[in-house]
């Protein structure tokens, strides 16, 4: 982490969350009572965030926002269950803006998409393209419904590409891509998914920039050892990277 990017979270008072997080663990020298008033006011803060991830469905007449469970596997195959929720549009905002290259020339990719959420706030950004790679049939025709129902209320033609499918059989684009990463697997199968994803990029030429909001630790640690991504920003809650190979440096 560096300071000036835990100072970079103001959505939300993010950085405030992340000191109060921390003042709250067990074994915290002289705040064994306060702990009550840090819980009160870290709730306070997530009702806060969930009653503003609401407006962004109010404003638009789009359906995205809530908690699922979700499978990990279309085949049934893997029995795992993991929570699917929309990216909040202050917090993605917040990370998009702190990437230090211009986002002109790529495009952005969600990686699991959703409801369409983050695919619909990235259209405020001069992205080349938008595209939503999600297993869920079921969430993908949401995210469809979704794109129309956003452009009927703003007036705009968003259209986006969607893949349908296991992310493991999606061939990304040849073009420069900004991934998107909502912690959208189980720890595990993050993991996976970034080794396979290097694999690919690493036989292209094309620049490749990542932001990945709270990666699980295990894959915080590998992108923090990994000689394939160099770290752009590194704030508690979200990091951004660039690749590093061949003539992917930005």
């Amino acid at each position: 982490m560096q300071l000036r990017d835990l100072f970079a979270m103001q959505a939300h008072g993010g950085w405030l969350h992340v000191i109060l997080n921390r003042l709250r663990r067990p074994g915290t020298p002289g705040l064994r009572l306060a702990v009550p008033l840090i819980d009160a006011a870290m709730q306070r803060m997530d009702r806060h965030t969930q009653g503003n991830s609401a407006k962004f469905d109010q404003n638009y007449g789009t359906i995205t926002y809530g908690r699922l469970d979700v499978p990990v596997s279309a085949d049934g195959s893997n029995p795992e269950i993991w929570g699917y929720s929309a990216i909040n549009q202050d917090f993605l905002r917040e990370m998009l803006r702190a990437v230090p290259v211009p986002l002109d020339s790529y495009t952005f990719v969600d990686v699991g998409s959703g409801k369409g959420a983050a695919v619909l706030m990235a259209s405020e950004f001069p992205f080349k393209s938008l595209i939503g790679v999600e297993l869920s049939p079921a969430l993908m025709a949401d995210a469809k419904r979704n794109v129309q129902r956003f452009n009927t209320s703003t007036g705009r033609s968003i259209a986006p590409e969607w893949f349908e499918g296991d992310f493991f059989q999606w061939t990304p684009p040849k073009q420069a891509c900004l991934y998107f990463f909502n912690n959208p697997f189980p720890p595990d199968l993050t993991l996976t998914a970034l080794q396979h994803l290097e694999k690919i990029l690493s036989a292209d030429g094309f620049p490749v920039l990542m932001v990945f909001r709270k990666a699980p630790s295990s894959s915080g640690n590998y992108l923090h050892h990994s000689s394939f991504w160099t770290p752009l920003r590194l704030a508690p809650y979200w990091r951004v990277y660039a690749a590093n190979q061949g003539a992917n440096h930005v």
